[in-house]
């Protein structure tokens, strides 16, 4: 799929100089993500999708350089268990497919496994899924018709960036496991995923520990 034209990236470019955190010499340099989106996804949609998943991840001092691109133009190479991710490999793609059910429900997102700690270098988020997702939470969410454009959007927004900040996490992680609580759990339910209060996704001090190192390059320690 290909993207629309430099309203998309104006919007990005916009947003991404309006949220840039502050660098520090200690800092890990910015995940870069090549991004392919169907064309009609909003750029402002998108912004906010960005804008929510950097929420739940800068915290963990990690952050992400979003770059639209056309789907030829994305590089592409494995990443191994015993080594530093290759930052400029990762490939996200927003589209409408719908993917596979997982226990009855429609995944927002996906990531594919080679085995059980080699992902692939490519997210996967679905906007017909979040969509049909929105439309059965009308407990949580309200009447999405009598909804301007902008409420709608920044609840989609909600959904698909903590959806994405999940997916992230297994990729960083190199794991399928999921956990308990926080950002790692199989399901978010409705309230998890459109509230406004996030405080609750977040990964775990030792998960936190791993991606640094792992990103830094440094020996890893098995993972789950």
């Amino acid at each position: 799929m290909m993207l629309t034209a430099t309203s998309v990236a104006a919007a990005l470019f916009a947003f991404t100089a309006f949220a840039a955190p502050a660098v520090s010499p200690s800092a890990l340099p910015p995940i870069i993500i090549s991004v392919t989106t169907a064309g009609d996804l909003s750029p402002e949609l998108i912004a906010r999708i960005f804008k929510e998943t950097d929420a739940i991840w800068r915290p963990g001092g990690i952050t992400f350089l979003w770059r639209l691109v056309t789907r030829e133009a994305v590089p592409f190479a494995r990443a191994g268990e015993t080594g530093p991710y290759v930052a400029n490999t990762l490939r996200l793609n927003i589209g409408n497919a719908s993917g596979q059910p997982r226990d009855g429900r429609m995944p927002l997102g996906w990531i594919v496994f080679d085995d059980v700690s080699t992902p692939q270098q490519e997210i996967y988020l679905s906007y017909a899924n979040a969509q049909a997702v929105m439309a059965e939470s009308r407990g949580v969410v309200g009447v999405i018709a009598e909804m301007p454009i902008v409420q709608r959007e920044t609840l989609l927004a909600r959904a698909m960036g903590r959806a994405l900040a999940h997916e992230l996490g297994h990729y960083l992680l190199a794991s399928k496991v999921h956990t308990n609580r926080g950002l790692m759990k199989a399901i978010l339910n409705a309230a998890e995923l459109f509230t406004s209060d996030a405080r609750g996704l977040r990964i775990d001090p030792a998960q936190g520990q791993a991606i640094v190192a792992r990103l830094r390059g440094e020996p890893l320690v098995a993972s789950r």
